[in-house]
């Protein structure tokens, strides 16, 4: 009698963190689905179809807006360029916030102010900080043109210029997006069981090495992370071209993303957009497959 007390009372009590488990998981599956899935099924059906919004429902083209996008030269150039662009700004944040995070870790009396002030750039209004921006790249009185000066070198017109705004995009992207990054690195590297490193202290190695052979091992899985959400984040980068470049010059920073903005939210032609971005989310898909099977190669070992 006692043994099956017993077990009525742990299936008792497996149901109630059951019910628990299910009532956690339950709103948050219920918030992804409302602002994640059905948008992109929604987007999806959108891409077979000729819908401008105003001119009442949508019409079923097929395949129509994809043949489109494959048949003109202009929507594979705008891919290539945000794979491109973002895989740039993807890079930079990823090793500067790495960078920058080895510094936050090291014990010292303001890092509690240097943690919390690398966050203030993300939570700062994107409209804000691209406007003190582009202050600074005005080529007539621009602060950064007044010190070019200053050292006796000619003044800058930046927007003339594809290198030098891809270079103030990446710039701009990776400031904003450094601070969450390093934060999430910071948390892995306290992770780290510190008996490691003092043991290979004694077996007589140097920083790089105990970086190499702990650090980064002991980081394989917030690698994974900081790298995929960094991949779609590069991929729906819109807003920093909108707020800089404009897609200038000359349409040379214009990327898939903003194109899709303009067709969708500008131009109403919500069936081109829909098939951009399917393509762009299938893009996406795929590089962030080849992104996490090459990270976990050496765990498979």
């Amino acid at each position: 009698m006692n043994s099956i007390y017993t077990k009525k009372r742990i299936v008792t009590r497996k149901q109630r963190e059951a019910r628990r488990a299910y009532a956690i998981i339950i709103p948050i599956f219920t918030y992804i689905a409302i602002w994640s899935l059905i948008p992109l099924l929604i987007g999806l059906f959108l891409g077979f179809t000729s819908f401008d919004v105003i001119n009442g429902f949508p019409k079923w083209v097929g395949l129509d807006n994809f043949k489109t996008f494959f048949g003109t030269k202009d929507y594979p150039t705008l891919l290539f360029r945000q794979l491109w662009m973002g895989g740039l700004c993807l890079v930079a944040n990823t090793i500067l916030s790495f960078i920058l995070a080895l510094g936050l870790n090291v014990k010292h009396p303001f890092r509690g102010f240097f943690r919390t002030a690398v966050y203030v750039p993300t939570i700062a209004a994107a409209s804000v900080t691209s406007a003190v921006f582009l202050a600074l790249l005005n080529p007539f009185n621009g602060g950064l043109n007044k010190f070019l000066m200053t050292i006796g070198h000619e003044p800058i017109i930046w927007s003339y210029s594809q290198f030098w705004m891809v270079f103030w995009v990446i710039i701009f992207y990776v400031w904003r997006s450094i601070g969450p990054s390093a934060i999430i690195w910071l948390g892995g590297l306290q992770s780290i069981d510190t008996t490691l490193y003092e043991a290979a202290k004694v077996d007589g190695a140097n920083k790089l090495q105990q970086i190499k052979y702990i650090t980064i091992p002991g980081l394989r899985f917030i690698a994974i992370y900081i790298v995929l959400t960094g991949l779609i984040g590069a991929m729906q980068m819109y807003d920093v071209i909108m707020l800089l470049t404009h897609g200038n010059p000359y349409g040379k920073t214009d990327v898939l993303m903003y194109r899709i903005y303009r067709d969708g939210v500008i131009s109403f032609n919500m069936g081109m957009a829909g098939a951009a971005s399917t393509i762009l989310g299938f893009v996406t898909i795929f590089f962030a497959f080849i992104s996490y099977k090459s990270i976990m190669r050496g765990e498979d070992k």
